[in-house]
């Protein structure tokens, strides 16, 4: 059947790189009784489930190289990066194929009664990623969702559809039919039908707090599980002891990956008043290192941003600090000929709080520097802020920056780096940030549901025994 389509452009050229289907409700309706009918065989044999995560791992290994170029030119990252994120989303498939987790654990035995917990999957499962990271954030849910035995219906952004619909093609040669389907469209239409159908089961969604909201409402009404990772605005705290150099190396490297673009890299700097200076010049000699151009490029470091959207977002938050008093330390233009969307990674010292800069989520390549002169003032008011997805601290005392971590209301803690995460540790964010865990055993969990069997034996229990008379009672 054919199907209108819509134009997929690449950020840095605006050239169109490829076509995508435009899917509505009625394909999402059949792409659920389809993952329905093949549900009952997948869940059935774990470790079929287990060779076909194993399998379709091999294949992304196999074909990184073009599934890269391709991620890359639809979302403007550098190569590598683009190939990173596909061998991280074949990490994950042969993480959750060797994850050991029980099916059934049993209490202890009553008198008469025993008593079993079994774990079943959830059902039909709706993925709804975005364009930052396409593969990772969508393998971040697939590869538990499929190993517990759920069927998956996958809708990434209208943006950056070409890497995951030539990745589910690709495990679609290994997987049963019906198992792992994608639905593509422009608008909302596909993420509407995903939260609000009644055969969806559990949507699983990452992106901006206030589309996380909507969906989870919609799926609200059909009382489905949900998994919400949303917007995150993570500080990086400074201590007066922190070595400057080891520190802005760390900082520049997480805030500046994918021109900024990363829910969890740093996006606001704390620093004592007396180490600002030297903090900001240490950086903005590391941001000067990159080199702006073509995602496929040899020799770009950086790419463009993604939209000609959140370019301008960026743009007008660093205008307004600079109007109200900051100043930019480095970066601020273009830094490339080609016409896409670049911004040069932009370094903004003496901002404050109150900037938009700071309190809001930018999302791209643009960092703030606030100088502080008390920290439980400073961390009195990030724990009153609506983020809660990550944070670092960076001190060369170990004791000291885990006092401090300790005090941080955020899903993740870095101390001395930013953004890391691995694939057996939970993540997700606390307050606006988030609902639910991704990774390790407690991502899988979000995947299954949790059922008690208790049985006794089928007989009539025994009568009751009369009691005993004494002789002095026939007495």
């Amino acid at each position: 059947m054919a199907h209108e389509t819509y134009d997929v452009h690449d950020p840095a050229t605006l050239e169109v790189v490829g076509r995508a289907p435009v899917h509505g409700e009625d394909e999402v309706r059949r792409a659920v009784a389809a993952a329905r009918a093949a549900a009952p065989g997948w869940a059935a044999d774990r470790e079929a489930r287990r060779a076909a995560l194993r399998a379709c791992a091999g294949l992304v290994r196999a074909h990184e190289d073009e599934l890269g170029r391709l991620l890359s030119l639809e979302q403007g990252k550098v190569l590598a990066e683009a190939v990173g994120e596909f061998r991280v989303g074949a990490g994950l498939l042969e993480h959750y194929a060797a994850l050991d987790w029980a099916e059934a654990e049993r209490l202890p035995d009553r008198a008469d009664r025993t008593v079993e917990v079994q774990y079943r999957p959830v059902g039909v499962v709706g993925t709804i990623t975005p364009w930052n990271f396409p593969v990772s954030l969508l393998c971040v849910k697939l590869a538990p969702a499929l190993a517990a035995g759920c069927t998956v219906i996958a809708k990434p952004s209208a943006s950056t559809p070409l890497s995951t619909m030539a990745l589910v093609e690709l495990m679609n040669r290994v997987l049963p039919a019906g198992v792992l389907q994608c639905r593509t469209s422009p608008g909302r239409a596909v993420n509407v039908a995903l939260s609000s159908l009644p055969g969806v089961r559990k949507i699983s969604f990452t992106g901006s707090t206030e589309v996380g909201t909507a969906v989870a409402a919609q799926a609200a009404a059909t009382v489905k599980r949900i998994t919400l990772e949303l917007g995150g605005n993570d500080p990086a705290v400074v201590l007066p002891d922190a070595d400057v150099e080891t520190t802005a190396q760390g900082i520049v490297g997480s805030a500046f990956r994918n021109a900024g673009q990363v829910c969890m890299a740093v996006k606001r700097v704390y620093v004592p008043r007396g180490l600002r200076d030297a903090l900001v010049e240490a950086m903005a000699a590391a941001v000067s290192r990159h080199r702006l151009g073509h995602g496929v490029a040899a020799g770009s470091t950086m790419g463009p941003m993604h939209s000609a959207a959140q370019h301008g977002i960026v743009r007008s938050l660093v205008d307004g600090a600079v109007a109200a008093g900051a100043r930019i330390a480095a970066g601020g233009g273009r830094g490339c000929d080609l016409p896409g969307h670049f911004l040069e990674p932009t370094l903004v010292t003496d901002a404050e709080p109150g900037m938009d800069l700071v309190d809001d989520e930018q999302f791209g390549n643009a960092l703030p520097v606030v100088a502080y002169d008390d920290l439980d003032v400073v961390l009195d008011g990030l724990n009153g802020q609506e983020f809660g997805l990550g944070a670092s601290v960076w001190s060369p005392d170990p004791d000291r920056a885990h006092a401090v971590a300790a005090r941080i209301e955020a899903g993740t803690v870095w101390i001395n780096q930013h953004t890391q995460v691995e694939p057996d540790a939970p993540f997700g964010g606390w307050k606006s940030s988030g609902l639910g865990r991704e990774r390790g055993r407690w991502g899988l969990a979000e995947y299954l549901e949790t059922r008690t069997v208790n049985a006794r034996p089928h007989h009539l229990p025994p009568p009751p025994q009369a009691a005993p008379v004494s002789e002095g009672t026939l007495r």
